[in-house]
């Protein structure tokens, strides 16, 4: 099993924030609405001489709440598919033999830009900069856009959503790390990876810009890549262990 070296996920972080978010905006939808069709329940009944404004204000404040709860769920689901997906990939990273290092969420510092990873993987043959997307459906899109197309089929609807395009994420964390260590020394190569999680997805991606970019939506063919890949330079025990430093400042 591959070493492993935890860092705190600013996504978790993000993913708490936006339950609790959602909780509040639930809570106090229920608690105006509440309220108001008490009031107007009482006037109604012909047991409180409140105007019939103050219901509708408390009731008109709950369906504004409600509106800001359903935005709150909407980005709660979007965060949680993603922690859900990395930790997916995780769980398929610490297979790699016990010669590789796995980094959890490494920021990476680069000429004033700040960049939190997925993951690197570090190995005698190279560095391995892991982007993971918990995407389902059908993926279409060229390497050259700028935006990708996803499509889910429900039971009586086609549902379709355009993304950023990943690989084009993957492939400038690659380049900024890159840059990283020519400014520290550090000679190791580095893979960019583009990871689906979910192995159902079908990638209809068209290939038609140089990005070099590996694609690969399969646990073993994830794993294949990382440990046959070759590299120019080999990177000794104290350069992995430089790396590693770096990340866990």
């Amino acid at each position: 099993m591959a070493k492993v070296v935890r860092i705190k996920s600013e996504l978790k972080s993000n993913k708490n924030k936006a339950f609790w978010h959602m909780s509040f905006a639930l809570f106090f939808t229920l608690a105006f609405f509440g309220v108001g069709a008490g009031m107007l329940f009482a006037i109604l009944l012909g047991k409180s001489t409140l105007h019939i404004a103050f219901p509708c204000m408390f009731m008109g404040l709950a369906l504004v709440l409600l509106a800001l709860f359903m935005i709150a769920k909407h980005n709660y689901d979007i965060l949680n598919a993603g922690v859900k997906g990395e930790q997916q990939t995780y769980e398929v990273l610490k297979k790699l033999p016990k010669e590789f290092t796995v980094i959890t969420n490494p920021v990476l510092h680069n000429r004033g830009c700040v960049n939190e990873l997925d993951f690197v993987v570090v190995g005698r043959n190279g560095v391995f900069v892991v982007e993971s997307k918990n995407y389902r459906g059908i993926i279409t899109g060229k390497t050259s856009a700028q935006n990708w197309k996803q499509i889910k089929h429900g039971k009586n609807k086609t549902y379709e959503k355009e993304v950023k395009n990943p690989a084009k994420q993957a492939y400038r964390q690659g380049r900024r790390m890159a840059e990283m260590f020519i400014d520290v020394g550090i000679s190791a190569d580095i893979f960019p990876i583009l990871y689906f999680v979910d192995n159902r997805s079908e990638l209809k991606i068209t290939d038609d810009a140089e990005i070099n970019v590996a694609i690969i939506n399969s646990e073993n063919d994830l794993l294949d890549y990382i440990t046959k890949s070759k590299g120019k330079h080999i990177v000794d025990e104290s350069e992995s262990a430089e790396i590693i430093r770096f990340f866990k400042k």
